[in-house]
């Protein structure tokens, strides 16, 4: 090989390489607008940081699991200085092919929870039973209160689980199925 075809290979892998970057991170759901749905309007719902709720930043619950075998991991963390959060996922054997790192952000300001890898999708469903304690609901009617997800178009889509509670200073969801990677939460349904 000589000189000149050195050099180009050299650019095309360059050239290649940056392609595969841009394309990897570019993110095309957007996670911060709303999508009507049917007579509905959805919003996530926030963590109200009146009364000195000091925002903290983020907490991430992570775990290597094989995909073949699957995996479970739990825990509780606080997100601020009166909220916390217990988070539970059950990858069921066969899930997915190969090792990931599977991963669930949340955040003391809202309550909805990023997973990672993105994208990623399963052949059998996940499963997120994620638990608020210390979230002020006051002006939020419980019966208005669902947990969405966002799909590849970017709409916010009504997630199946087993059950969801919503009581003073408690979130939970038990069991919601995941196909897929992105944001999960707790939402407030409005009429237009």
């Amino acid at each position: 090989m000589n000189k000149k075809d050195c050099k180009m290979k050299k650019y095309l892998s360059t050239i290649v390489l940056i392609s595969l970057i841009f394309v990897r991170c570019t993110d095309p759901i957007s996670v911060n607008n709303p999508v009507e749905i049917s007579k509905d309007k959805v919003t996530w719902l926030t963590i109200n940081n009146e009364g000195g709720l000091s925002i903290e930043g983020t907490r991430t619950w992570s775990k290597f699991i094989n995909g073949s075998n699957g995996g479970f991991f739990y825990g509780t963390k606080s997100l601020s200085s009166s909220v916390s959060a217990y988070v539970e996922i059950w990858v069921p054997a066969g899930a997915f092919n190969g090792y990931k790192t599977i991963s669930a952000t949340l955040s003391s300001a809202s309550v909805y929870a990023d997973f990672a890898p993105t994208p990623m999708t399963f052949n059998t469903p996940i499963f997120y039973t994620v638990e608020y304690f210390g979230v002020d609901l006051s002006g939020i009617d419980p019966t208005n209160v669902d947990f969405y997800y966002i799909d590849g178009s970017g709409n916010m889509v009504k997630a199946e689980y087993s059950e969801i509670y919503v009581e003073n200073g408690w979130l939970c969801v038990v069991d919601a199925q995941l196909s897929h990677f992105s944001r999960y939460g707790f939402v407030n349904k409005t009429d237009e």
